[in-house]
């Protein structure tokens, strides 16, 4: 009998710490889940490339990460909800012009504030093309806007692949409020995590 009771207190002991390890993992589990909605969800956007407009830097179905109130500077990958979509989907572009900017392209340079700026992210893409094609049709804030400077809280975007691209020089400027983040990271496909 004394054996017995020996055997029913190890057998409740055993019990009572597999429920208290079983209570440890199951918060753990609860935690790294909400830590996860919170990161994915709140600190970061996820978002995917639709169609070709930031080819050959994204493709199709890439998906990235996005800070949702990260600074914004020339060069930036944002995430934006364009004026006038038809579609209500997020459109990823190049951050181009900043407020106060003045810009023009001409003969496949672009120029801010009156200085060339460089853009090798393009590169790959003027690689491909023919002798005397022009990756980026001449176009400026005044001819095309009426307008010489990309107004107060707005931004002037524009896709890489500048000939297949819906961008600023089409539905005009982006304003602050239509940001939905900068993209930080790629992480699909996983053959091509990048981060910016």
């Amino acid at each position: 009998m004394h054996l017995m009771k020996k055997l029913w207190i190890t057998l409740k002991a055993k019990i009572h710490n597999n429920a208290y390890l079983l209570s440890i993992l199951i918060g753990l589990f609860t935690t790294v889940i909400v830590l996860t909605y919170v990161i994915v969800n709140v600190v970061w956007i996820n978002g995917e490339v639709r169609g070709r407009s930031m080819q050959p830097n994204f493709y199709n179905g890439d998906r990235v990460f996005a800070a949702p109130n990260a600074d914004i500077h020339r060069g930036d990958i944002i995430i934006i909800d364009p004026p006038g979509s038809v579609e209500n989907k997020p459109f990823i572009k190049r951050v181009i012009g900043l407020p106060g900017d003045t810009i023009t392209s001409k003969n496949d340079v672009t120029y801010i504030n009156g200085h060339a700026i460089n853009e090798p992210y393009l590169d790959p893409y003027k690689a491909k093309l023919k002798s005397g094609q022009l990756l980026t049709p001449d176009f400026s804030l005044q001819k095309s806007f009426g307008t010489k400077k990309v107004p107060r809280h707005s931004y002037f975007v524009l896709g890489d692949n500048r000939h297949q691209s819906v961008d600023s020089r089409v539905f005009g400027f982006v304003s602050h409020d239509r940001v939905i983040g900068v993209v930080k990271m790629r992480f699909w496909p996983l053959n091509r995590i990048t981060f910016y």
